[in-house]
């Protein structure tokens, strides 16, 4: 993730998301937070363009949207440029949801360090938790940088992974056909991690979703479904 877009849409979208499934499922304990921060922070022109978005997002019923408390969460978040400070704005907002959140790793991340990033994350890793890494880009492309997760990483963590926890991951759409990307997604980490995902997009961004368990990986078909009927600009898949 990028601290410049702080309390933007895709922030609107990621955590009123998180929100869902973390309702949507009691018996799990925490949301774990795994943020791979990088660029610093270049407020005043993107923080101005946040603010507007968010407005339109309300009014074009984009995904969060009808989340009014954390409609307000964020545009606070706008107005920081510490990565303390965001952490802890976003922290306080799961706290008021009741819902117990951890941020493994906020130091930042980087291309050449990387091992050593998720390394760290094995000693401190949860069970029965929602797993959300939020990569700048998403998946790893051709020649991948520090915006990117590379897919032995999912392997690892996947692996790593107890049965009753949940992994979410962030991805932003290349200049190609939706559709095709998405599926073409899926059958690479289905084929990774022997999980299938369930995908849920806004044609802007995507989030991965994948459950080891098939009786979890059944309702979060169903809850992921559910969440998309909301708002019209989203659309679920859970191709096999």
């Amino acid at each position: 993730m990028n601290i410049r877009f702080s309390g933007d849409t895709r922030d609107l979208f990621k955590f009123d998301l998180v929100r869902h499934l973390m309702k949507s499922f009691p018996e799990l304990a925490s949301f774990t937070f795994i943020p791979m921060l990088t660029d610093k922070a270049e407020p005043t022109k993107l923080k101005k363009s946040a603010a507007t978005d968010l407005l339109k997002a309300a009014k074009a019923g984009k995904a969060g949207s009808q989340n009014r408390n954390l409609m307000e969460y964020l545009g606070k978040l706008q107005e920081i440029e510490d990565d303390m400070d965001y952490f802890s704005g976003i922290e306080s907002y799961f706290r008021q949801e009741n819902i117990l959140i951890d941020v493994l790793q906020k130091n930042r991340f980087s291309h050449e360090h990387r091992l050593n990033y998720f390394s760290k994350l094995f000693d401190q890793f949860p069970k029965k938790s929602l797993v959300f890494l939020d990569p700048d880009t998403g998946l790893e492309v051709k020649n991948p940088t520090r915006r990117h997760l590379l897919f032995d990483e999912v392997k690892k963590i996947s692996d790593f992974m107890d049965d009753t926890s949940i992994l979410m991951i962030y991805q932003h759409f290349p200049r190609e056909t939706h559709d095709g990307y998405i599926r073409s997604r899926c059958s690479q980490l289905s084929e990774l991690t022997g999980a299938h995902p369930v995908s849920i997009t806004d044609n802007e961004i995507a989030f991965f979703l994948l459950a080891k368990d098939p009786a979890i990986r059944n309702r979060l078909v169903e809850i992921v479904a559910k969440y998309a009927n909301t708002y019209p600009m989203l659309r679920s898949c859970a191709g096999d």
